[in-house]
């Protein structure tokens, strides 16, 4: 498991990099054969009081877990996030058995049953599966990530799809929390 620990706008102290990797050896326990994890701490100012955002991400085989949290200090804002981390698997490994009821499970969920079980929350429990319930057709027009902006922003949603006018592949813009832009993208 290869472990990327980065800083943006701020400096790893060797105790905060320490902490994160030894805590993130124990992911390995609960979802085997993780492959990348990487966690990106972001300072958005150089006040020392304002939220660090932690942003933690597990690659394993063709799945991609991701959480992000925001705190003062960065040790809580990490922890935190691992939290939410160890939430997401849970909820991964109970929709991957969900999948394969009645058969017998594939050798990735055996995998997932034989590693440590993850307690689910109870708020969590008492949910019903989420299913899809609607599919939305469009039409797709070739446009620049300008044009597709403004229309997402006509629209009053988060994100668009689109296909790029230069290169007529189909991207994605969205808006992230700080108000700013995004673009999604698939690699060639």
């Amino acid at each position: 498991m290869q472990v990327s620990i980065l800083g943006h706008s701020m400096n790893i102290s060797q105790r905060l990099d320490k902490h994160v990797r030894s805590r993130v050896e124990r992911l390995q326990r609960y979802l085997p054969g993780i492959e990348e994890v990487r966690v990106e701490f972001t300072r958005q100012s150089t006040k020392s009081d304002v939220p660090k955002c932690v942003e933690l991400t597990v690659r394993r085989r063709r799945t991609l877990l991701r959480v992000e949290e925001r705190n003062a200090d960065p040790l809580v804002a990490f922890d935190l996030a691992l939290e939410k981390m160890y939430h997401r698997i849970a909820r991964y490994k109970g929709r991957r058995i969900d999948r394969k009821r009645g058969s017998a499970p594939a050798i990735e969920d055996a995998e997932l049953l034989a590693a440590e079980a993850l307690p689910i929350p109870e708020a969590e429990a008492d949910l019903p599966a989420p299913k899809l319930v609607r599919i939305k057709t469009f039409q797709v027009v070739p446009m620049s990530v300008e044009e597709a902006i403004e229309q997402m922003e006509l629209l009053g949603h988060d994100f668009f799809v689109f296909v790029h006018a230069d290169d007529d592949r189909v991207k994605v813009v969205y808006r992230r929390r700080d108000g700013d832009y995004g673009l999604l993208q698939p690699e060639k």
